[in-house]
Order: C-alpha cells, then structure tokens, then sequence
C-alpha cells in the first residue's frame, strides 16, 4: 500500500561550505527553516532527522554512510534538498549514490528546482563544473590575501594570535631562542629534546592546550627540526607552500619553493638573522658529512642501522635506537640504547608513572657476536629444520582444504547470484506478482550475504596461510645468505619479528609464554638479562648469555 506524505519517513538534508565560493546566500539555519516550511506546505509531518552538514565539502561523498545506511535498512521513505548542489559537486559520485537512494526505493525532492531523473546527470555535470571554477577562484582569493600579508594560518609554536597579526609568546619564544642557541653551539636534535623533557617543558602540542595532545608526549627530534627549519622565526612570513591535489580532494602537495610567498619583515622576530643563518650553515655541513659518510666511508651494514626497527627494549617495549662512538677524550663504542631512556633519561616515579627508563645499552660488536650465534645455533640444528618442515606440511595440508572450500562457495555464490537475476527477469515479464519477487528477493539477498561473508572469511584465513607459507621460505633463503654473505639488514628482517633486549631480574615471569621459553631459559634470561629472539613463526629460543 502506498504511504500518504503524513507517513512518509522524512530526513531534511542542509548543507554549507566554504568551498561554495560566492553561493552563500543564506545561514544553514535559513536553509533549514526553508525545508521546514517546504515540508508543512506539502503535508510531509513526520520529519525523523535534520541533518546540518556545515562546511562540508560538497565533493566528499563519506557524509553520506550514514543515510545509505538507513536506506538499506529501510529506515527512511524520502529526503529532501534545497537544490542538487546541496546534494554533491561530483557527477560520478551524486550518480552514484542517487541510483542507490532509487534502488532503496528513498525519494529525493530538491525544494528550489524539480528532481529530474533524467536530466539529474546533466545537472551533476554543471555543479561539478561549478565546484572546478569555484575552486580555482577561492585559490586566486588566497593568493591574493597572502600577497597582501594577511594572516590565514594559526600562530606557530612562539608566537600569539592578536587578530591578523603574530606576536611574540612570553611563554614559549624563550624556548625557540634556547633551541637555536644550543644547536648553534653543537648539541643535536635528539639531546635538544632531551634536554626539553628533562627541564618539564611543554610541547607545542601541550602548549596549545590541543584536544588531541597526550598529557605523556615528550619532546622529540622532529620537533626540533621544524623549529630550526621555520623561516618565520625571523620575522618573515610564508604562505601558500602547499595547495589542494584537486578541488575533489583533501590531500595537499607541497609546492616547488620557488612558488611560495615570502613577506620579510612581516611581524617581530624571536631569532636574530645571522643566528638562523649560522644554524643553517651547521644542518648544511652535518648533512653532506652524513651523506659523504653513508656513500662508502665506512662498512656499509653497520652505518646503516642494521638492527634498527629490530630492537626492542625488554622494559618498556620502545625500539632501541644506535648512538655512535664519540672522539677525544671520552671514547666509547657504538651501541644501541633505550629510546624511552634516551628522551626522558632515568626512572623518575615522581614526575610521572612509567617515566623514564633504563639504558639496556648493548655494544654493537656484542650484538654481531650474539646474533651470529644464535644464527649458527640454528643452522646447525637439525631439529629446527624438522621444525619448519612440519609446519610447511601442515599448512600445505589446511591449503589445499581451504582452496577446495572456496571454490564450492564461490560455486554457490554463482548460482544464488543467477537466480536473483533471474526473478528479476521473471519480473519485469510479469511471469511472477510482486508479493512473490519481494519474497524471493529477500530470501536471496540473505543467502547471498551469508555465503559472500563466509567466502570473505575463507579467503582472509587462506591469505594467512600464504603468508606463513612465504615465512618459511624466507627463513631458509635468509639463514642461506646470511651463511654465504654475513650479516644484512634485508636477511635479518625477514628472518626475525623482533629481538628484545632485557637486564637482569627484569622479564616478568607472565611473560614467559609471550616469549616462547622453558623454565630453563627464562630463568637464564632472568638471572643474567639477555636477548629473545622473536622469529618470523614461533620456535622454542635460545637464550645468549648476558653480553657485559
């Protein structure tokens, strides 16, 4: 039976955007009173939901998941626009979601022109045209304001917002000049920041009071990097050194330098010019002395980072990161540390729970040992390749089951997806009544839906299988260069998940299992501290003693 417009299910759909260059003529409020009032003068009273969409942009289609939703489950009967630009600014997308709307049986009423079917992808046309030229003038409207040095961008880590202008933070600037000045004076990015965490300070996150800053986060190298990089601490003003990929899309591209729009002398600077410049020449030199020193100076594999992304401190559970040797009068070798340890330094309960940490510095030269024999532990055991090789059965054996599953349920899948072809067919050649279609439909569409997730299932667990299947070629073709080569960064990374490194009476006995020990050599690695090594599949480990 068909509804009257009383019963019919109605969403009122208002939207706004700054994208909608020069088109503005009302609040969204407005908008929202028009439909209203369009909904009383035509009898429609039962309004199940306003949506307000304020600037959003009418190319991003992801507004509207919620609404096919309720479409599908028959929630809603019609919905209701000002006009189809309100609906979208992309013809394939507003195509597409239109058809759904229909095939849901959910009717679209734009207030201010008729809702054409036929002519709909014509007007989707002119409102993507639309969208392309609005865009390309609200760019020429911001190029223009950055030119004349107004202030689109929100104040940077130092500086206040006072309307259009930037003014110098009393709280923060002093931070900025310290950074400039310890670089200046050698210190490296990731001690800069140590040092910043150690003295408590805040970081620009925290400074800003963001809803999405962490209470924990701590300074790190990247924060620092962005501060010596950012002209702007000099009292010059950049803009418009990124832009949109498309006027459908989010994502932005930083543009070629050249492009960009430099005001000098724009606002008060925090940094002195020759001092920005001097920390400038510094990056410059320590860059091409990295560079010269990472192009064949020294052995490859240990400049490199060969366990970087591999080691893993056995407290804390932060990667463990490579410091160099140092020269002069205070020698010592390379080694891997904590980076917890290294950011925050010690364990120190009273300015935080879980701050801090230990070093668990292990020298490089120690680790190669360690590493190597673990690795000729299991060359040489046979028992690890009658290991591998049963597991390579085992999963060969699930493969072929699998397989056979999941060409009978795509087999099934076929045939339910011909027979709901088929009814349609019936349908529309009135061999079949409508209450007959609808209930055929409904039970296929069920049967359908089951036997699709279950082909999904089948196929994410016949994935995994081919996954461990590859580890396990891995592992030997790995265990074979690493024979014939030595040490690589590729072959150990194929080889292991992780290796963790713990101190002594450290690894909590619950941790046992996670870590695939016996009694015998947890309490090995309990009494002395030592290393697990985490393979590509899980194999009974062998602990190395304790490597100071």
């Amino acid at each position: 039976m068909k509804k009257s417009n009383e019963q019919k299910r109605v969403v009122i759909y208002c939207r706004e955007s700054r994208d909608d260059y020069g088109e503005n003529y009302e609040r969204i409020e407005t908008q929202r009173d028009l439909l209203i009032k369009y909904c009383q003068g035509h009898g429609y009273t039962n309004i199940v939901d306003i949506i307000m969409d304020d600037d959003k942009s009418g190319t991003d289609f992801s507004r509207f998941d919620d609404i096919r939703s309720r479409a599908k489950n028959k929630e809603i009967d019609v919905i209701i626009f000002k006009n189809s630009a309100r609906l979208g600014r992309n013809q394939k997308e507003a195509l597409d979601f239109v058809e759904y709307l229909e095939e849901q049986g959910v009717e679209i009423i734009f207030e201010d022109e008729q809702y054409n079917e036929e002519m709909f992808g014509l007007y989707a046309w002119f409102n993507e045209r639309r969208a392309r030229d609005d865009s390309k003038n609200i760019r020429r409207n911001l190029r223009h304001k950055i030119e004349e040095g107004d202030l689109l961008v929100k104040a940077i880590y130092g500086y206040d917002k006072d309307g259009k202008q930037l003014v110098v933070s009393s709280e923060t600037a002093p931070v900025v000049q310290e950074i400039f000045e310890l670089y200046s004076k050698s210190w490296g990015y990731q001690k800069i920041a140590t040092h910043l965490n150690k003295k408590g300070i805040p970081t620009p996150s925290q400074s800003r009071n963001f809803t999405n800053a962490k209470q924990t986060a701590n300074w790190k190298a990247q924060h620092i990097v962005r501060i010596l990089d950012d002209r702007r601490y000099i009292g010059d003003y950049v803009g418009g050194h990124t832009e949109k990929v498309s006027f459908k899309s989010k994502k932005t591209r930083v543009k070629a330098q050249e492009e960009w729009t430099i005001i000098e002398n724009h606002h008060k600077a925090i940094i002195e010019k020759e001092l920005f410049e001097k920390v400038q020449r510094i990056r410059t030199k320590r860059k091409k002395e990295s560079d010269k020193y990472n192009n064949g100076f020294k052995f490859v594999d240990t400049e490199n980072n060969l366990y970087s992304g591999l080691l893993y401190c056995g407290r804390c559970g932060t990667l463990m990161y490579k410091r160099k040797g140092t020269s002069g009068t205070r020698k010592r070798p390379d080694s891997y540390i904590c980076k917890k340890y290294s950011n925050e330094g010690a364990i120190k309960d009273d300015i935080r729970e879980n701050y801090g940490c230990t070093p668990h510095r292990i020298k490089i030269e120690y680790l190669d040992q360690i590493v190597n024999a673990y690795i000729d532990n299991l060359i040489s055991n046979p028992e690890f390749k009658s290991f591998v090789m049963d597991n390579v059965k085992a999963i060969s054996t699930n493969k072929v089951t699998l397989e056979n599953d999941l060409t009978k349920l795509r087999q099934a899948l076929d045939k339910l997806q011909k027979q709901y072809k088929q009814i349609y067919e019936d349908k529309l050649n009135d061999l079949i009544p409508e209450f007959l279609f609808k209930d055929k439909k409904q039970e296929l569409d069920k049967k359908i839906e089951n036997e699709e997730e279950r082909i999904k299932e089948t196929e994410t667990r016949l994935n995994s299988l081919n996954k461990l299947e590859d580890k396990e070629e891995l592992i030997f073709k790995a265990l074979e260069d690493i024979k014939k080569n030595g040490l690589r960064k590729e072959e150990l990374s194929r080889l292991f998940d992780k290796i963790v490194v713990f101190d002594k009476n450290e690894i909590p006995k619950e941790e046992k299992d996670l870590h695939n020990l016996n009694d015998m050599m947890y309490n090995e690695l309990y009494e002395n501290g030592g290393l697990t090594f985490q393979l590509k599949f899980m194999y009974p480990q062998t602990i190395t003693n304790r490597w100071m």
